[in-house]
């Protein structure tokens, strides 16, 4: 029974009765691997897989989820800061590298004009530093965006938007026009909208033209919060909300009108001197896309004239190891779906999602990109499949938006609604539950027609704490 005695909307009514349901978990059957699931390409593959998308002639776009701040980013330092004596090895070993980080000569200049002695004085003067370097009146990291903070040093310091502007250019061009799309949280437009103004107007990046483009998440899919008898949390007389996840981004995605769309997260980016790795896989994903197109092409003509050849449709499911129908209704169903090729890593241990075959009330089983928080934690089996994966997902998608006769798809009718996540945050000192929508490349793609390809690992490269800056792809 809900407890509630507000007078709620039909909206606010269906996300209550989630958190009566809690997360709903998927059932997995087994991981995706070489040969059972996720491609390892030849060389000669490789390079034919380059080919198709350099003589493709769909139009392309880049779209980098980039919304929020980079506290998380910071998550240590705070802690630290709570107790400099407890942390003072850990404090200490930060500033032996410190100024290795791109954004170290504008921390010097602040910490001379604010008079700060250097941080080699002890551990008092680090504490300052460190505050310098996270609060408004410093550097202010902890409140930028992680698009907006100096990731690496050439000439000068350069930010994650201007490295995706780098391989936006490599491979999101046509006809001469870069398109590239952020979603960005609304305060942090205007400095997106300035960095992207200014760098593209300097070589190299003036050598083409510009289209990049900004969309917020929608306030529409924001939602309700509620502690842990799920009562909704007021504040100030009103319900709570919070932003519902990126799995909301499926919406500003719906809103792409491209065929082709490269999807990578703000934080992976490394050293310019690692780019030729990450376009050419970005360009191979995208070939190998076109080809799986070209492939279920045939099978579409094929039914526009009343026909169902079995045969070929058994090649492709050898040939993709996909389950493809073989009806003929449900057959022309799943080629009306979008399409995504996704790059997965070897698994090293990194927390997060990875290739797994699940259930499928459709087609019997498919393969998807499943997060842990998805997988029950009281079943054995479940959570010893989830180990066995032996691979990770990089969030590296190409994307294929339009459907075979080439027109748009509503991206939202192939969500998987009942794949929202529970979660546990805190407000105002109070535990509370917040209810996340299905994940962008998780359940917001769970009934698209997915295939999985291994990309090198250095591809790979997320910046989730300040220190992962110290990394070696990420210095000269």
């Amino acid at each position: 029974m809900l407890k509630t005695d507000l007078k709620l909307d039909k909206n606010i009514r269906s996300q209550l009765e989630k958190f009566e349901r809690g997360t709903n978990h998927v059932q997995l059957l087994r991981p995706a691997t070489i040969r059972g699931g996720v491609f390892k390409l030849s060389q000669a593959e490789v390079t034919s897989a380059i080919e198709r998308f350099e003589k493709s002639s769909l139009s392309r776009i880049k779209f980098v989820p980039a919304s929020g701040e980079a506290t998380r980013m910071f998550k240590k330092v705070f802690e630290w800061l709570e107790d400099p004596k407890s942390h003072k090895s850990s404090i200490d070993d930060f500033f032996k590298r410190a100024e290795e980080f791109a954004f170290f000569e504008e921390w010097l200049k602040i910490a001379d004009r604010e008079d700060v002695e250097t941080f080699e004085t002890g551990l008092d003067a680090k504490v300052r530093w460190l505050e310098l370097m996270l609060f408004s009146e410093g550097l202010n990291l902890s409140q930028l965006p992680k698009g907006l903070i100096d990731f690496h040093f050439y000439e000068e310091p350069q930010t994650p938007l201007v490295e995706h502007l780098k391989e936006a250019m490599c491979y999101s061009v046509a006809s001469g026009v870069a398109k590239l799309h952020f979603t960005v949280s609304p305060e942090h437009l205007d400095g997106f909208d300035r960095a992207v103004k200014y760098w593209t107007s300097k070589p190299p990046f003036d050598s083409v033209e510009w289209d990049v483009t900004f969309s917020h998440q929608q306030t529409t899919t924001d939602t309700i919060a509620v502690d842990m008898q799920n009562e909704v949390v007021m504040d100030k007389e009103r319900a709570l909300t919070r932003p519902g996840g990126h799995g909301a981004l499926i919406h500003n995605l719906n809103d792409i009108s491209e065929d082709l769309v490269f999807i990578k997260n703000i934080d992976n980016v490394a050293h310019e001197r690692m780019m030729p790795v990450s376009v050419s896989y970005k360009k191979v994903l995208a070939g190998k896309l076109i080809e799986l197109r070209e492939d279920l092409m045939t099978l579409h003509e094929s039914l526009e004239k009343g026909l169902l050849d079995e045969n070929k449709v058994q090649d492709l499911r050898d040939k993709w190891k996909v389950r493809i129908p073989k009806g003929y209704k449900a057959l022309k169903a799943y080629l009306r779906r979008p399409m995504r090729v996704c790059g997965m890593v070897k698994n090293q241990g990194e927390p997060g999602g990875g290739p797994f075959w699940v259930t499928d009330e459709f087609i019997g089983e498919s393969l998807q990109i499943v997060e842990q928080a998805q997988v029950t934690r009281d079943d054995s089996r479940q959570q010893n499949i989830l180990k066995s994966s032996t691979h990770f997902n990089s969030v590296d998608l190409v994307c294929l938006l339009k459907d075979l006769r080439g027109q748009k798809i509503d991206l939202l009718e192939y969500v998987d609604d009942e794949l929202y996540f529970i979660s546990s945050k805190s407000h105002s000192g109070r535990d509370i539950k917040a209810l996340e929508w299905p994940g962008l490349w998780n359940g917001a793609m769970a009934n698209w027609i997915t295939i999985f390809v291994e990309v090198p690992i250095d591809t790979f490269n997320p910046v989730k704490e300040v220190s992962d800056l110290l990394r070696p792809e990420h210095l000269k």
